[in-house]
């Protein structure tokens, strides 16, 4: 379960985000229209021939991305306060980290001690999750990975 919610994370995180995009693309200028017969270079950046340009390839398939809202949709079992907990601790845990640094994340829960009490918490949403997933039949596992 935390294992599918880490690359949910890490699928999120390679997704573009096309609002800042498209922000730092436009301007007050007009749009020009380019002419590829005229010389102008085409979409892709190349002198007017497309096999100049070799294709990008997309930063996550559309199976990862349906992974990531499969998972993603798994913390509406908890609640709202144990989702942002559950996601501090797994970006941790997406970011590298070997083990979730509960101290730290103590000031980002707004707390001032506890840090125990919010690894038990994060276990017991875990948990929760894991029981909404499987209809509270232990042999049947959330997880397709």
């Amino acid at each position: 379960m935390e294992d599918r919610l880490v690359e949910a994370m890490l699928t999120c995180w390679r997704t573009p985000d096309r609002e800042r995009g498209w922000q730092r693309l436009r301007s007050a200028w007009p749009e020009i229209s380019r002419d590829a017969l005229a010389g102008d270079y085409d979409a892709r950046g190349g002198d007017g021939r497309s096999s100049d340009v070799p294709l990008k390839l997309a930063s996550q398939t559309r199976e990862e991305v349906a992974e990531m809202e499969e998972a993603f949709g798994w913390l509406n079992a908890i609640d709202p306060a144990d989702r942002k907990l559950v996601g501090l601790a797994i970006a941790q845990l997406a970011a590298g980290k070997r083990e979730v640094s509960w101290v730290k994340l103590l000031g980002r829960m707004g707390l001032d001690r506890g840090a125990d009490g919010l690894r038990m918490r994060y276990g017991r949403a875990l948990h929760a999750i894991c029981v909404s997933q499987s209809g509270r039949n232990p042999s049947r596992s959330p997880s397709r990975a």
